[in-house]
This record gives C-alpha cells, structure tokens and sequence, in this order.
C-alpha cells in the first residue's frame, strides 16, 4: 500500500511541475505615451593622442622627462574632473603609471601641463624610452 501510494507521488509530481511552469506570466499592458527626449549630460570630456619623440625626452642623470602643453586641463577639470593618461605599446592602450620589473613611465599633472617620467627604480638609468604615443582623456562637469 505504501509503494502505491510513494508511486503516484512520483507519477503526480511531473504533472504538477508541468502545469505550474506553463502558467503565462509578465503580460504586457496597453502601450504608453513616448516620454520627452533626456537632456544633455552633465559631462565634458575630451580625447587627444600626441607622440613624443626622441629628441624630446630630457636626461637629468637618473631619469628622462618630457612636459606637454595640454590646454584642456583646466581649473574645472582639476578640481571637479578627472585625468587619464594613456601609453601605447604595441596595439593596446595601457594606463600610467606603467611599470614592468623595476622600470616606470609615470605622469604628474598642473594646469595646462602633463609632465611624463621615464624611470628605473634601481641601479642605473634606464636607456631611452625612444618615440612614444600617448592619449589623454579629460573629463569635467558642465557648467
């Protein structure tokens, strides 16, 4: 009797599963009226790819420089927005600072000026980081 009555359970229990999962959910109502278009954003941003080459690095005795004239850094974008420097090597982008084993390329940043380091953090000076493509992306907020 208890084997019957276990076996209709278990014959029951795929009917049931199969009648709750074919229930129709989530029926769309009647179509609104279209909402009026967003506004502007509350952002600026630019984007700018600049090489430097050789001749433009600057050697101290311990490690080569390069300042860049970037007026799109502004007071707003200073103290409200952001900064991203970005390097090129090979085909993909990768942000600074940029370090592999003991070596850097690293940024500092002022108003209207982006000041790029090429460093070894130990042992003699690196040998010259050559031409070198950067990008910088500038955000502010809207005024």
């Amino acid at each position: 009797m208890k084997s019957s009555l276990i076996k209709s359970i278990f014959l029951l229990i795929p009917f049931i599963l199969l009648s709750l999962g074919s229930c129709k959910k989530n029926v769309p109502g009647p179509k609104g009226d279209s909402g009026e278009d967003g506004g502007k954003g509350n952002l600026v941003q630019s984007q700018r790819t600049f090489t430097i080459y050789p001749s433009s690095w600057t050697f101290n005795g311990s490690r080569y420089s390069a300042q860049v004239y970037f007026p799109e850094i502004t007071n707003d974008v200073l103290t409200k927005g952001e900064v991203k420097v970005y390097m090129k090597i090979g085909s993909e982008w990768w942000s600074l600072p940029y370090a592999v084993g003991d070596i850097f390329m690293r940024q500092s940043i002022e108003l209207s000026y982006i000041h790029l380091e090429y460093l070894k953090i130990h042992g003699v000076p690196p040998a010259s980081p050559g031409q070198v493509t950067f990008r910088v992306v500038t955000s502010a907020p809207v005024n």
